[in-house]
């Protein structure tokens, strides 16, 4: 069902996804629901066939899709958080599921389930599931991404400020969570999607339900997965530094503290791998100040990690 005022809104982000592309409309195409939703998309100026496949759909689905072409591209000028700045305004829903272009939904009662459970759970802002991770050519590498502790049925906003966060392919958002509390500094953070999962769960934890709802794709294209191991770890640092400026209550400013230590603990010891000791100490400097006991261990096992690594 489509027709009338959409209770969800799903927000697509697409950039040269001609590939993979149709798969994704195919997975929001598929979902079985008692409720009307939308499609609001944005394309950053793509230069291959994105385009074409998104007039295709459109024509074919025009009271579906809302469309915004955009003519420059806007990542290469440093503007983060496209959901946030080009759809959020847009979307008329009461809740806003997400998905990039190059990732697709496998589950199609996703949306009738994760909107059943916030209908009758109106204490959670998010709402997400499981996935599987897949290569360029769609061959899985990881069935259910989630183990362990992953599996635990609520995140707080404690735990996402620390530890993890809703994956955004799976999640579906209450909109008056985030509409309206997104701050400027926002656009310009690497990992919008902690800071955003940060912001929605200040008004209520998110869910986990277990089960897969969708496919991650890891590719060398991907705005994440493309990125070596030490540029994540280094878009997470200036994620989580400009956070600190943002959430300033005491408890919040501990959590994102303790996750800034474990991002340059980690980044400490790549960057020592890669020879590159100068910038290992840069980040052993702020370390020491902050827990000079672990700080002491972690500097040995630097020293030895070029070592480790040869042999």
């Amino acid at each position: 069902m489509t027709l009338g005022q959409p209770l969800v809104s799903i927000s697509c982000i697409t950039y040269n996804h001609a590939p993979y592309l149709r798969q994704c409309f195919e997975g929001f195409l598929s979902q079985k629901v008692d409720f009307p939703f939308e499609i609001v998309l944005y394309d950053d100026a793509s230069t291959d066939e994105t385009v074409s496949i998104i007039k295709e759909y459109t024509e074919k689905y025009p009271s579906l899709f809302q469309v915004y072409l955009n003519q420059e591209n806007q990542y290469s000028k440093g503007i983060r958080g496209m959901n946030m700045k080009f759809n959020l305004h847009r979307s008329r829903g009461k809740y806003i599921a997400f998905c990039e272009g190059d990732d697709f939904w496998t589950d199609p009662e996703k949306l009738q389930k994760q909107v059943d459970f916030l209908e009758k759970n109106p204490s959670y802002s998010i709402c997400c599931t499981n996935y599987s991770e897949i290569n360029s050519q769609g061959d899985i590498l990881v069935e259910n991404a989630w183990t362990g502790i992953k599996l635990t049925p609520e995140i707080t906003h404690l735990m996402v400020l620390e530890k993890y966060k809703p994956k955004i392919l799976t999640s579906i958002f209450r909109k008056d969570a985030i509409i309206g509390k997104i701050p400027d500094v926002f656009f310009s953070a690497f990992n919008t999607d902690n800071f955003l999962c940060a912001i929605a769960t200040e008004n209520g934890p998110a869910a986990f339900l277990n089960f897969n709802s969708g496919c991650y794709r890891v590719h060398n294209q991907g705005i994440w997965s493309g990125k070596t191991e030490i540029h994540q770890f280094e878009m997470q640092l200036d994620t989580y530094l400009k956070m600190q400026g943002y959430f300033t209550k005491d408890f919040q400013q501990k959590a994102i503290s303790n996750r800034i230590y474990k991002i340059r603990r980690k980044l400490s010891r790549l960057y020592a791998k890669d020879l590159h000791f100068g910038k290992s100490m840069n980040q052993m400097k702020y370390m020491f100040s902050v827990n000079p006991k672990d700080s002491s261990k972690v500097l040995f096992g630097n020293l030895i990690a070029p070592i480790r690594k040869v042999f």
